[in-house]
C-alpha cells in the first residue's frame, strides 16, 4: 500500500515536456513547454552554490556528481567537526544555504531547491515575511506567496543550451529550416515528463 503511495507522488512530481525530434538525424531540434518547466529552468538561477553541490551530489542516478572546487569545499564542511565551528547552525547554513528567491521556487509544481523555509509577500504593502502567525499583514492586508517566474497562459520553446524564447509559429517554423527541416513529416514529437532527478541534470 505505501508503495503505491509512493508511486503516485512520484507521479505528481514531474512536469511535461514536448521534444520536436529530426526523424532523419534523430536529434532533437528544440523542445516546446509551458509555465511548469520553464519555471524550473528559471529557478536555477536562484540557487546557492552550496545548494547546488549538495543537489547534484544527492539526486544522481548512477553516483555522485561533482561540481568543480565546489563540490570539494562542500565536502570539507560536511567533514568538519563540530569543535571546528561557533556552532551548530553555522554548519547547516552552509550546508543548506537560504536561496533569495525561497518564496517563488516553494510554489512550483517541481521544485528543484529543496530549503525548508518559506517567503509571504504582502499583496497590499509589499512586506516580506519568513513566516505566518496569521493570514493578515500589519497593513491589514493578507499574505500571498508568490506562483513562479512566467505566467500561467505562456509558452516557449527552449534550445539545446536551454536559451528560452516565447512559442509562436514563425519562430518555430525559423527553427526547423536552420536545422535544415523544410517538411513538417520529417519531425517527430515526443512527450516527456522530467521528474526533479531529471531537472537536476539538464
Amino acid at each position: 500500500m505505501a508503495s503505491s503511495a509512493n508511486q503516485s507522488s512520484e507521479q505528481v512530481e514531474k512536469v511535461s515536456l514536448r521534444v520536436m525530434v529530426d526523424k532523419v538525424r534523430k536529434k532533437v531540434v528544440y523542445a516546446e513547454a509551458g509555465k511548469d518547466f520553464v519555471d524550473v529552468l528559471f529557478s536555477f538561477l536562484t540557487l546557492p552554490l552550496g545548494t547546488i553541490a549538495r543537489l547534484v551530489a544527492k539526486e544522481s542516478n548512477i553516483e555522485a556528481v561533482r561540481f568543480g572546487s565546489i563540490s570539494s569545499l562542500y565536502q570539507s564542511v560536511t567533514d568538519l567537526d563540530q569543535q571546528y565551528l561557533w556552532s551548530q547552525t553555522c554548519k547547516e547554513m552552509l550546508q543548506q544555504p537560504r536561496n533569495s528567491m525561497e518564496g517563488c521556487c516553494h510554489e512550483l509544481k517541481l521544485n528543484i531547491d529543496d530549503a525548508p523555509m518559506k517567503y509571504f509577500k504582502c499583496y497590499g504593502c509589499g512586506r516580506l515575511t519568513t513566516f505566518i502567525r496569521n493570514p493578515n499583514c500589519l497593513c491589514g492586508r493578507q499574505w500571498r506567496t508568490y506562483n513562479g517566474f512566467v505566467m500561467e497562459t505562456a509558452t516557449f520553446i527552449i534550445h539545446d543550451d536551454l536559451r528560452v524564447i516565447p512559442n509562436d509559429l514563425v519562430k518555430s517554423l525559423s527553427l526547423l529550416q536552420m536545422n535544415g527541416i523544410n517538411d513538417i513529416v520529417d519531425i517527430e514529437r515526443k512527450m516527456l515528463l522530467i521528474s526533479k532527478k531529471e531537472a537536476c541534470f539538464l
